[in-house]
């Protein structure tokens, strides 16, 4: 009889914590939505998740739902002039007062300023990106930082770990940074990181997940893609360390990709980019070497780094993009392996096109994450209905990104555009403003068009289909 009773007050007490935690929880998690959700529609989501889901609601929220983080600007501040010199104030650059306007509402977005003197190559696939970024490793002899998201120990991976050892072990100071979740890629124990650190490399995870208090930022991933030498050569792009970006390769998941090879002053920007994650991450304040070259006397190609991230750079990318977009009196080509534009966007695009510009979009045929695909799917009559040209590139799967507008304004970098680019991720981008870059960025563009197949309808689908890529679409602000 008491044993009875006793039992029945024990279940009464476990369902009664329970409710306290699930309450407790719920009203955390509500509280720190009305504080912080900027998007009403997002808001009001999230709420209604909270609530109608006892306990894994407010889980779920945590986890993918908070979606800011301060960094410590430490790195940026303590080192010297990493900004370089704005020399374009010394008026020893003439360009347009189209392109003046656009740098002074650039200039009020982020705070990086306009550069001169900086050269910029394409480098396309791995297979002119990777002999030029391990031939830099192998020269260096002060400085080596290298951030990417993905990085795997295959047959390319063990090149650049081998590269990166041989230069800690003459002396070079070597520097290795890797997402946390994008560590993952690499197939199997042997990771890259564990690999470098036996061999006495310094290395570190980007909000590692597993078992740390990280974990609740598992949705805000770096996305960068950093490699940089001596304070004489950078490369930046959206191009990962895996086997898959060598044309050659008998991958199944073969992927074309462009990166760029970057020297001058903007390499100053781009290392107090790595600095900054580098001290965040690992806690280690790193001095960088500077750019110490001569500015040239002919005109160069004028260079800004855009850095972008759910931090104390969040939206500046957004706001960048929106800028040129309602700048743009000619022309706007844009080539990304996944396009889902928020709304904004949409509607800068579409005024765009009102306004005369020709609007031009290239497409992988088949995307490599399938849902994306299947979103983007959902969104081509609406792209189509508002006067944007689509294009389909063929196989292999392409993971460029090159943003160009009116033919001489190129946005180069690790940015796509979709919301996880421009809410959750940790970018790195840069803005080129060179006529003659200009036309190497579109004949590029037009090469690429030249491959693909038009869009001139939305396909027609099944009603199963068209209700799973709706469905599908309805996630965008969070793919």
């Amino acid at each position: 009889m008491f044993e009875q009773t006793d039992q029945v007050v024990d279940a009464g007490f476990i369902v009664s914590l329970a409710g306290l935690v699930y309450f407790v929880m719920a009203a955390l998690a509500v509280t720190h939505v009305v504080l912080n959700k900027q998007n009403e529609g997002a808001a009001v989501s999230w709420l209604g998740i909270i609530v109608l889901s006892p306990f894994f609601g407010a889980i779920l929220y945590w986890l993918f739902g908070v979606n800011r983080i301060r960094i410590r600007a430490q790195a940026q501040k303590q080192q010297p002039n990493l900004s370089g010199n704005n020399t374009l104030l010394e008026g020893r650059y003439c360009v347009s007062e189209a392109l003046n306007e656009r740098m002074l509402v650039g200039s009020k977005i982020h705070r990086a300023p306009y550069l001169i003197g900086n050269d910029v190559s394409f480098l396309f696939n791995g297979d002119e990106s990777y002999p030029r970024m391990l031939d830099a490793i192998n020269r260096s002899t002060e400085s080596v930082v290298l951030s990417s998201y993905i990085f795997d120990y295959d047959d390319i991976g063990k090149q650049f770990v081998d590269a990166l050892a041989r230069a800690n072990d003459r002396g070079v100071s070597v520097r290795v940074l890797i997402d946390g979740v994008g560590v993952g890629y690499a197939i199997g124990l042997a990771k890259p990181d564990r690999m470098l650190k036996k061999r006495g490399v310094k290395t570190a995870r980007f909000l590692s997940t597993l078992f740390t208090a990280d974990t609740r930022f598992i949705n805000l991933r770096n996305h960068r893609k950093i490699l940089s030498v001596d304070g004489v050569v950078a490369f930046i792009g959206g191009m990962n360390i895996r086997k898959e970006n060598l044309q050659g390769s008998d991958s199944k998941s073969k992927t074309q990709d462009i990166h760029f090879e970057v020297r001058g002053p903007v390499i100053n920007q781009i290392n107090a980019v790595f600095a900054q994650d580098w001290q965040f991450a690992s806690g280690e304040l790193l001095s960088l070497p500077l750019w110490n070259g001569e500015v040239a006397e002919e005109p160069s190609i004028i260079c800004r780094v855009i850095v972008d991230g759910p931090d104390d750079n969040y939206q500046k990318l957004e706001l960048s993009l929106l800028a040129a977009i309602n700048a743009a009196t000619r022309s706007i080509s844009i080539v990304t392996p996944y396009f889902l534009p928020n709304d904004k966007i949409l509607s800068a695009l579409q005024l765009a096109v009102l306004r005369g510009v020709q609007v031009e979009v290239i497409l992988p045929e088949k995307s490599n994450l399938r849902f994306v695909g299947w979103a983007m799917a959902a969104n081509e009559k609406k792209l189509l209905r508002l006067g944007v040209k689509l294009f389909r590139s063929p196989s292999p799967f392409d993971h460029s990104k090159l943003f160009i507008v009116d033919g001489d304004w190129v946005l180069v970098g690790s940015s796509n555009w979709d919301a996880r680019s421009l809410e959750f991720n940790f970018e790195i981008n840069m803005e080129c403003y060179d006529k003659a870059f200009g036309v190497t960025a579109t004949e590029c563009f037009e090469q690429k068009r030249g491959a693909a197949t038009p869009v001139l309808k939305a396909r027609k689908r099944y009603f199963v289909a068209n209700l799973r890529n709706n469905f599908f679409r309805l996630f965008s602000p969070y793919l």
